[in-house]
């Protein structure tokens, strides 16, 4: 399947050979007004998602897995002297796999502390509410600094995922709330940051499995959101949908990845930070081109 722009869902969006979809809208204004939308207008992106795509050898994952992971720390060891940093944001479904992702992420840099830093987000504290909403994420060293990377295991867009679906704030606040988040997208891009934003997906049937096998391995790890979460599917698929609408931009797009089969996703998770860091860093000969005409100065 070669990439194509798909219209069938009303509005464009990309198809990789992967499997993956790709929303990558353009805005003039990343502050433009929320605009209210006709019935349909807004495509349901994740009824697209392929959940049959896997890697069914585990040979082929390992083989796949250890050049994405090589070619991951090669691409970090870069980004400090072009002075660009990396965040990953991971949102997705419960149980989709954004931890198992994380580790994946964490172990390509061999777990080095000076250049990695998994960034949990659970509900705000007292401190962090009497703050406007986006401060939590700059406090603490929370972002990189050049040649660093930060993956947030949910993030800035929770205020229109969990607080929408459950109604912590009215509609005329979160509604209002997109043009911030797609604001503080173009901030990061502007300063020489890599926005990766990934939304891990898998089917209801899938995650009433997978919360099943926590339930007998891992029950540390379920809790009551879990449930309400399967209850709310539909609200948090209509919230999903609109979210990727409103804030999958050219300058830092959504990437909806089945992780249905988790090699299939923690491989193509890898694969597609790469693809948006080799865009960003541009060919390594420069760096080596660079590198002459400064020594050719001296």
């Amino acid at each position: 399947m070669s990439n194509k722009d798909n219209k069938a869902l009303g509005k464009p969006f990309r198809l990789l050979e992967n499997g993956v979809i790709k929303i990558a809208r353009t805005f003039e204004n990343p502050l433009a007004p929320y605009e209210q939308v006709g019935k349909g207008e807004i495509p349901d992106y994740l009824a697209a998602v392929d959940h049959t795509v896997e890697i069914e050898k585990k040979k082929d994952y390992e083989r796949q897995m250890n050049a994405e992971e090589e070619r991951f720390n090669k691409l970090v060891r870069r980004m400090a002297a072009k002075r660009k940093f990396l965040v990953v944001v991971l949102q997705g479904r419960d149980g989709a796999g954004k931890s198992g992702a994380t580790q994946r992420i964490a172990g390509a840099l061999d777990f080095d502390a000076k250049l990695f830093l998994s960034v949990p987000i659970g509900a705000p504290t007292e401190d962090e509410r009497a703050h406007p909403p986006l401060w939590r994420f700059f406090k603490d060293d929370r972002m990189p600094a050049y040649g660093q990377v930060r993956v947030f295991d949910r993030s800035w867009f929770e205020e229109v995922l969990v607080v929408r679906v459950n109604e912590l704030q009215p509609p005329a606040v979160w509604q209002h709330t997109y043009a911030g988040l797609r604001a503080m997208d173009w901030s990061l891009e502007q300063q020489g940051g890599v926005v990766v934003k990934l939304w891990l997906d898998i089917t209801k049937d899938e995650q009433k499995k997978r919360f099943e096998d926590r339930a007998r391995d891992k029950p540390w790890k379920l809790s009551p959101s879990d449930a309400e979460a399967r209850k709310k599917w539909k609200k948090y698929t209509r919230a999903a949908n609109e979210m990727f609408f409103r804030t999958g931009t050219s300058y830092a797009p959504w990437f909806i990845v089945s992780s249905e089969d988790k090699r299939y996703s923690r491989v193509n998770v890898l694969r597609i930070i790469n693809q948006q860091l080799e865009e960003a860093l541009g060919p390594e000969s420069e760096d080596k081109d660079k590198g002459k005409s400064k020594k050719e100065q001296v």
